[in-house]
């Protein structure tokens, strides 16, 4: 993990292809593969594309990127396998490495735990963010690298949706366990699919709904085959940048400047990206004919919370919502 990881990323939260191993003509050259299920027209992708740039650019062509986006080396949880035993180098989701790795950790990510945007980013960033990372560096050999913010999970669905009661016997794509039993409470009919076969399974009605932040929800264009944004905004998501650790610690001390210095500067536009053009595409959203709806986040909210302090006391580390609080 780069160290220390609350103040390098102090900057960022101010402003709130495939190849194996990494292949050297020489010592100068740096090959890497970056993959991710996230669509090319996602606000990470684009920040990916710009960290390509200024790393090539930067580094006099020393260190070039392959990018490989829309799930084309496999889900999420298969790129975490392949960022493991280093067939990628780096990785970006939401946060999945939670769910999938260190599931101890998955309330991170849970309903309602965060009072805005920049509580949710001090965890991320804070001591907790270094706790996780460390974990994995421990257990998986993957190091976090950074963090970004994605936005407010919103629901999208094939008619407007006020209250829980509305979701009554709706088949809705939904990400994790804790996520399944709080969207069964509301009424729905929850399941699991991977986001890269998402749009097909909404347009034929496999599934009626999904959750994600209006940046995704706009990359991976779901609004085409919806009805309703319904702003929820049950859950404050972050994007968590991985990277193989032993490629990241095999990089040289001129190498790794440029490579962290110029992610510093991706994630720091991804965030003011995220920030500034929400609103903007929830306007586009509805030029094109999607109806936008004000729910009540109140009764979602108390649906919510006693699932998930019963869910942390039973699955995650003891003291983690506590600690999470404790970020305010």
């Amino acid at each position: 993990m780069r160290q220390p990881f609350s103040r390098r990323l102090a900057g960022a939260v101010a402003l709130a292809a495939f190849v194996g191993a990494p292949l050297a003509a020489d010592a100068q050259a740096v090959r890497f593969t970056f993959a991710s299920t996230n669509g090319i027209q996602d606000f990470s992708s684009q920040a990916v594309e710009r960290w390509k740039a200024a790393l090539e650019e930067r580094s006099d062509g020393d260190i070039q990127m392959t990018f490989v986006p829309g799930g084309a080396l496999g889900g999420d949880q298969q790129l975490l396998q392949q960022l493991a035993t280093n067939e990628i180098q780096m990785h970006v989701a939401g946060p999945v490495v939670v769910h999938n790795l260190l599931q101890p950790y998955q309330c991170m990510e849970a309903e309602f735990v965060y009072e805005d945007a920049d509580h949710g980013y001090r965890v991320w960033t804070g001591a907790l963010g270094e706790e996780l990372s460390n974990k994995l560096e421990e257990e998986y050999g993957i190091t976090i690298v950074g963090v970004g913010l994605r936005g407010e999970r919103h629901l999208t669905a094939n008619k407007p949706v006020e209250t829980p009661a509305d979701l009554e016997g709706v088949k809705i794509r939904v990400t994790n366990p804790l996520r399944t039993e709080i969207f069964r409470a509301y009424g729905a009919l929850p399941g699991p699919l991977p986001v890269s076969e998402l749009y097909g399974a909404l347009r034929q009605g496999v599934f009626e709904a999904q959750e994600n932040p209006i940046p995704t929800i706009w990359g991976n264009k779901f609004y085409e085959v919806q009805e309703s944004v319904n702003l929820t905004g049950h859950v404050i998501s972050y994007y968590v940048f991985s990277a193989n650790q032993d490629f990241y610690e095999g990089l040289s001390e001129e190498h790794r400047a440029i490579f962290d210095e110029t992610l510093d500067e991706a994630i720091a536009w991804l965030n003011e990206k995220v920030r500034s053009d929400t609103d903007t595409l929830l306007e586009k959203m509805k030029a094109e004919g999607v109806n936008v709806v004000q729910p009540d986040v109140a009764a979602f909210r108390e649906i919510a919370k006693p699932i998930v302090e019963e869910f942390a006391a039973e699955n995650c580390r003891p003291g983690l919502l506590d600690d999470i609080a404790a970020a305010k």
